[in-house]
């Protein structure tokens, strides 16, 4: 049989039936509060308000909603009879209190709600896309007299399965029976992960279609092609092995398909001449048996899937439900290999440096004759000191990046210092890369992303009892971006364990979250322009492209005749 699958809206849940207020057991906390009007008194219709103490844009009033939440409206207020109210606010959301991601708008673009223009009327603002989180942050960006808001949240409890995928699981749905043919579908879901590449889903069919979604290098990849024997590749996402919830939406009308990952849009035609989609084989979830066509990547999906929607159909819900009733057909239509029902949380915490004074000074063993130190690390900086360890006898050994490589600088009881430059690629990529130290007698091997660069030399040396980790040395940069599995002389301390004198300082420090922004994406330079980026700012590349300025956006070669004449025609 042959089913017709089509779908009207994306959004499965009907707006009246998720209206409900949200902030009645909510928790409301603030960065700052004046005395008499703290975050407790920003509810709506209250007689007073919360005012920030602070009148700068680091403001944010933070609500815990107790539980996942899917929140599809915002109302605000200002402060009751006066000139004090929130012209233009930003939202943040996040499942863990301490990562937050922006509301984005279709173009990748923080998205600006507009506020209020008294202090007493109400100003609704809806989301287009829900928001699926239990902590929702509000960072106003433009204000009257004050920063003073009162708000309420609206929408309802947030109903999900998940299923979590160790790298070697997936899900078989057979369709030899169940064919799909289709000029429309939608296919929706929540992810995370801590792993960069990963297939996520694949089906094809017996003539030449296939669909075939994968994580490539942390961004989010599409292959698809109807038939035609011609690929359509769209990608887009970033910093995506964060372990934070993404939202992913593939939606198609015939040749015109949009990808979206967190609200952020691409619009584009699929190649060749047909409409539809056959599809007839095996459609994989979390990963495929063997090679496919369409697929970059070579191994499976690591981390947590929820909510997969094909259509208005919740994947998740239809195995789940032909299991648990024991349907006769229920294994030989969909078959499940080390897939759990649950969503564990991986023993992997990560810490951000945000500033290059930030740093950590953990202990190994002191006076042995070798070392060996491994951590993932992960930054858009040039320059920073990975490691620093002095040892009991004379000399030191330093990891740190020049320029984007990575080097080693030693010094032992007797000779010169060396500085080992043996890997000609750049690190400072957003990517998370892992480097390990190994240093015993007369040899080194400094080991990145699984490949080992062996050094042979004249090496005597006792260690020391610390080492520095992301800085501390005096007159160099310390490091800026995030570490995880900082693993000295084997021994693994997470981060959220660290005593006060083991890391500096507080406030520069942040555990269990990896606070980065890729403000290269998407590309904000104009007419092909490459852009560079550090933790604070990008930069444009304009060469070759013909424009100049900030963004690539100024011509460089006067208008032509024929080209002014356009121009004045509209006004130009």
């Amino acid at each position: 049989k042959i089913i017709l699958l089509c779908i009207a809206s994306l959004d499965f849940t009907r707006s009246d039936e998720c209206n409900l207020p949200l902030l009645d057991n909510a928790v409301l906390t603030a960065t700052s509060s004046l005395r008499e009007r703290g975050p407790k008194n920003a509810r709506l219709y209250g007689g007073s308000t919360w005012t920030a103490s602070n009148s700068d844009f680091e403001q944010y009033l933070i609500l815990d909603l107790g539980q996942t939440m899917r929140v599809t409206r915002i109302e605000t207020q200002g402060r009751p009879h006066t000139s004090e109210f929130v012209m233009e606010y930003a939202v943040g959301y996040g499942s863990n209190g301490l990562d937050y991601a922006d509301y984005k708008e279709g173009g990748g673009n923080t998205k600006m709600f507009k506020g209020n223009i008294d202090g007493d009327n109400v100003r609704e603002n809806r989301f287009e896309v829900p928001i699926i989180a239990q902590w929702v942050r509000i960072n106003p960006t433009r204000w009257r007299d004050r920063i003073s808001m009162r708000v309420e949240l609206y929408g309802c409890p947030y109903d999900s399965r998940n299923w979590y995928f160790n790298g070697t699981s997936m899900v078989q749905w057979n369709l030899r029976d169940e064919v799909i043919s289709a000029t429309r579908e939608t296919v929706r879901f929540r992810f995370k992960t801590t792993v960069a590449d990963g297939v996520v889903l694949y089906s094809r069919g017996t003539q030449g279609d296939f669909l075939a979604l994968q994580l490539k290098d942390n961004r989010m990849l599409l292959n698809v092609d109807l038939g035609s024997g011609m690929m359509t590749s769209l990608s887009v996402g970033s910093l995506l092995d964060d372990n934070i919830w993404h939202d992913v939406i593939i939606s198609r009308n015939r040749r015109d398909i949009m990808f979206s990952v967190d609200r952020v849009q691409i619009h584009s035609k699929i190649k060749g001449e047909f409409l539809r989609l056959n599809l007839n084989r095996e459609f994989y979830i979390g990963g495929v048996p063997n090679k496919q066509e369409g697929l970059v990547v070579m191994q499976n999906f690591t981390g947590c899937l929820e909510n997969l929607f094909f259509n208005s159909t919740n994947m998740m819900w239809r195995v789940l439900e032909a299991y648990e009733n024991d349907f006769n057909w229920a294994s030989e239509k969909f078959k499940r290999f080390n897939v759990l029902y649950s969503c564990p949380e991986p023993p992997i915490i990560p810490v951000t440096f945000l500033t290059s004074n930030s740093r950590a000074r953990l202990q190994g063993y002191e006076g042995m004759n070798s070392m060996n130190v491994s951590f993932a690390f992960r930054t858009y900086e040039e320059d920073g000191i990975l490691l620093f360890h002095k040892f009991t006898s004379q000399g030191y050994v330093k990891l740190f990046l020049d320029k984007g490589k990575i080097k080693v600088e030693i010094k032992g009881e007797t000779g010169p210092k060396a500085i080992l430059d043996n890997f000609n690629e750049k690190f400072n990529d957003g990517r998370w890369h892992m480097a390990m130290l190994t240093i015993g007698l007369n040899n080194l091997v400094l080991t990145v992303d699984n490949r080992p660069m062996k050094t042979t030399r004249l090496l005597n040396m006792r260690t020391g009892a610390a080492y520095l980790i992301g800085g501390g040395v005096y007159g160099m940069p310390g490091f800026v971006g995030c570490m995880r599995l900082i693993s000295i002389d084997g021994n693994y301390k997470l981060p959220t364990d660290w005593k006060e004198e083991e890391y500096c300082c507080k406030g520069e420090v942040v555990f269990d979250t990896c606070q980065m922004m890729d403000r290269c994406n998407p590309n904000p330079c104009k007419h092909g322009g490459v852009c560079h980026q550090s933790s604070l700012e990008f930069t444009c590349d304009c060469a070759g492209t013909g424009y100049g300025g900030a963004v690539c956006h100024t011509p460089l070669n006067p208008l032509s005749c024929e080209a002014y004449k356009n121009a004045a025609s509209v006004g130009q």
